[in-house]
């Protein structure tokens, strides 16, 4: 059960009214002035339109046969590859991601540095998402290190 949790896949297509147009998606990302201004998210992301909402729930660093990495580097790597099997699969890509929520196990005694560096360089430019980091005690599965939950828009194909 944990392993279905941990890995799952949710599509939900959301069809939103009002002045936008059939098969018209306009995703905006912006940092507004008075914000810091960071280069691995956007602060702020709006969408209108036609569209497919897809979450990933608990990314993590798990392979096709439930091995996990042992260091967090490899973790992070493994975890980003598997969130661009699942969008692809999808439907998405990276700069359809709207939003992350990173939960990272003992954020305050480790670094959390291959995974700042991977949120920065997986995102396109003009396409980073909404984010937060958590720090916890563990995650449903012992030996995993980081997890990330992810939400992608991309238009509704009618």
């Amino acid at each position: 059960m944990k392993k279905l949790l941990c890995c799952s896949i949710l599509l939900a297509t959301t069809t939103m009214t009002g002045t936008a147009m059939a098969d018209q998606l306009e995703v905006k990302r912006w940092n507004p002035k008075g914000l810091s201004q960071p280069q691995g998210y956007s602060q702020v992301v709006t969408i209108k339109g036609d569209r497919k909402e897809i979450r990933l729930g608990g990314k993590a660093g798990l392979d096709a046969n439930n091995k996990i990495p042992e260091s967090l580097a490899d973790q992070v790597k493994l975890t980003f590859d598997n969130i661009t099997l699942a969008l692809k699969d999808a439907g998405a890509e990276p700069k359809d991601v709207v939003e992350i929520q990173v939960f990272i196990v003992d954020l305050d005694k480790v670094d959390p540095k291959p995974v700042y560096d991977a949120i920065t360089n997986y995102f396109p430019a003009g396409h980073k998402p909404v984010s937060m980091v958590i720090g916890v005690s563990a995650l449903a599965i012992p030996a995993l290190k980081f997890e990330i939950n992810v939400v992608a828009v991309v238009a509704e194909s009618k």
